[in-house]
Formats: C-alpha cells, sequence, structure tokens
C-alpha cells in the first residue's frame, strides 16, 4: 500500500506480528517515545495481541525503509468497535502528510477487513493538557483530527487503567472518525453501541465494572442521553464533560 501522489516514496504496510525484530523496532521507535507510560500496554503485551489477531498494526515506511509512522487499532468483538489506540508520526516521518495517509489507509484497511461499527479515539483534551516537545500538541492534534472529519462524543471520558499497576486517564476525549453507525455527515450516535464498547474496555482493563465505581458508572449513564449523542466539535462542547 503506497503513499498518496506526491508521496510515491512513502509505503504504508501491515506489521508482520509474526517478526519479533520488526515488532520491537515498531514499539520502541512509534510508542515509547510518544506516549506516556500509562498510556502505553508493555511491549510484551503489544507483541501477544498482534499475534492473537486482537490488535493489528500498520507502519509507514520511507524509501529508504525507515519507520517514518505508525498506527494501532484493537478491534472490541462485542459492539465491533475499533479503537486507534495509537498513532504517532516520528519526527523524521513529519511534514510529508504521514498523518494524514495512515488515517485513509486504516479506515479502508480495517474498514474491509472488520467492518467496524465506529472507529473511535482517545485523544488529550487540549483543556486540560499542554503542548509538550516529545507528546507533542494537543490542540493541533484535535485541529488534525476534525480536519479529517472526527467529532467528539460528550461523555466524561478516562482510559481504563491498561492493568496491575496502571493509573486510569483522565481529561481525554472520546473521538468518533467513521464506521458504519457513523458515515460521513452523521450528528448523533446511537449512545447503546458506545456503552456497549466502554464497557467492554473497562472489562478488559479492569475486570468487571463495578457498581460502587462512580467514576464508570457516571461514564456509562452519560451513553443513554435520550434522542442519542451528539458529534460535536471542540469548540461547541460544554464547559466540563465530568
Amino acid at each position: 500500500m503506497t503513499g498518496s501522489a506526491g508521496r510515491a516514496d512513502l509505503a504504508i504496510e501491515e506489521l508482520n506480528p509474526d517478526s519479533d525484530s520488526a515488532v520491537t523496532d515498531f514499539y520502541e521507535r512509534v510508542l515509547v517515545p510518544h506516549f506516556r507510560a500509562a498510556e502505553l500496554v508493555s511491549s510484551e503485551d503489544f507483541s501477544v495481541s498482534l499475534k492473537e489477531g486482537g490488535t493489528r498494526a500498520l507502519v509507514a515506511r520511507t524509501g529508504e525503509g525507515s519507520i517514518a509512522g505508525g498506527a494501532v487499532g484493537d478491534l472490541f468483538s462485542r459492539s465491533r468497535v475499533l479503537l486507534l489506540s495509537y498513532l504517532a508520526v516520528p519526527a523524521e516521518g513529519r511534514g510529508m502528510g504521514t498523518g494524514g495517509l495512515l488515517m485513509k489507509a486504516l479506515t479502508d484497511l480495517w474498514g474491509r477487513q472488520v467492518n467496524p461499527s465506529l472507529f473511535v479515539m482517545e485523544v488529550e483534551d487540549p483543556r486540560h493538557y499542554g503542548s509538550d516537545r516529545s507528546l507533542g500538541d494537543p490542540e493541533a492534534r484535535v485541529r488534525f483530527y476534525e480536519r479529517l472529519g472526527a467529532r467528539t462524543v460528550p461523555v466524561p471520558y478516562f482510559q481504563p487503567a491498561l492493568g496491575p499497576g496502571y493509573q486510569r486517564v483522565r481529561h481525554l476525549l472520546l473521538m468518533v472518525f467513521g464506521g458504519a453507525e457513523a458515515p460521513p455527515g452523521t450528528r448523533r450516535l446511537d449512545g447503546k453501541t458506545v456503552e456497549l464498547f466502554l464497557t467492554e474496555y473497562i472489562e478488559a482493563s479492569e475486570g468487571p465494572v463495578r457498581s460502587d465505581d462512580t467514576e464508570a458508572q457516571r461514564l456509562l449513564a452519560a451513553c443513554r442521553s435520550p434522542g442519542g449523542l451528539p458529534l460535536l466539535r471542540i469548540q461547541d462542547l460544554p464547559a466540563s464533560l465530568g
């Protein structure tokens, strides 16, 4: 799979889960430098999930073979929601349209492979996070995704703790960028699909949702808004989602 005209030297391919060296190189060059520890699964868990098929990844390479970026997706089987868990472009891949090419490639390829109900992603809320030299600029990131058509679901979203020893990551936006239930122009979603996905995600990461977990219960309850969940630009979001 090659890049668009003008970027013919940039190739996007599926990461081979059976190549331990390629997986390790991807993890160390694409994921580790661009995500906080609380947001990043271990290299062992990443490798195992790739081999089992629950996780899939795309890698962008220059004509010389160096990594110019990558994307990682996880499919949740009951809701059929595909979470774009990670997308990152190292410094050497920036300024080449790599991020946009990866977004188009993953929606095209993974859309054909699994036909998800929704494509979603977790993005730092720029109202709570500032620009960081290593991690990037949240405001610019949201603008980039919104230019590609992504919109935010107004729920008090947090990333579940990814395993023992991890903490929840708060003040994130849950953005939707396509899928069978969100074709271009969609303004509202069926909250049941979103609630099922969130339940799956929490269960897979932390175990069954507890009745006394007020944070999780508030998140799930927000999905039951009468008339469905609107898809909004960040400028139209309530001042507080919590």
